[in-house]
């Protein structure tokens, strides 16, 4: 057996066992990008979906004062278009409750990369400034669930407050019934205003936030 052929088959076996690893070392040094960008997709679509909630919501809000703050000349058509823009708007709502619960089960895989991602930086000090920032972001990131959750708070009450108005006006739609409920619009309309600043400061946080974790490209 030549002096050569043992070193030269580990070279190959080494060369071959390196090539195999390659595509392995790549994907995980990509993945990480890959799920930023999901996250951020993510967040997009759900930032998008409660704008579409929130047009809904005004939508309903209009539908509203044409019946009971403005003089109606058809009192059942617009009883009808109210009925349908609630039903717009819970279609609306719902589906960016989806949106957010989808957002968090791709944030909970964004963020198990990110952690086990800076377990193989092998630098004490770069790691600990890796986790540093993961932590800030994780807080960050808090601050938009916790914008969606007191946004969606806001608007239960007005839910709750023009079901009822509904009901009443289903038994009473005359130009006294809805008379009946002016001293109530206001009240309806305010807190449509307090939803109103609560949804726009939770776009506000979230198109922040999802804004700054976009790579920069010229």
């Amino acid at each position: 057996m030549n002096q050569w052929t043992i070193p030269k088959r580990l070279a190959i076996a080494s060369i071959v066992m390196l090539a195999c690893a390659l595509p392995a070392a790549q994907r995980s040094e990509t993945e990480g990008i890959k799920e930023t960008a999901d996250f951020v997709k993510a967040g997009g679509k759900t930032s998008k979906s409660i704008a579409d909630a929130k047009s809904e919501i005004q939508n309903t809000l209009n539908a509203y004062n044409a019946l009971v703050t403005q003089p109606s000349k058809d009192m059942k058509g617009d009883y009808k278009k109210l009925l349908k823009s609630v039903k717009d708007m819970n279609d609306k709502v719902t589906s960016a409750r989806q949106e957010v619960s989808s957002m968090e089960t791709v944030g909970g895989t964004y963020f198990s990369g990110r952690t086990a991602a800076i377990k193989n930086i092998q630098d004490a000090s770069l790691r600990e400034k890796a986790q540093q920032r993961l932590d800030d972001n994780q807080k960050a990131y808090s601050g938009v669930l916790t914008s969606f959750q007191q946004a969606g708070q806001t608007l239960e009450p007005l839910r709750k407050e023009l079901g009822d108005q509904i009901t009443y006006l289903g038994s009473d739609l005359t130009p006294g019934g809805t008379a009946s409920l002016k001293s109530r619009a206001e009240k309806l309309n305010q807190q449509g205003t307090d939803v109103f600043a609560k949804i726009d400061h939770a776009l506000d946080t979230a198109n922040t936030y999802f804004n700054s974790m976009r790579p920069t490209k010229s």
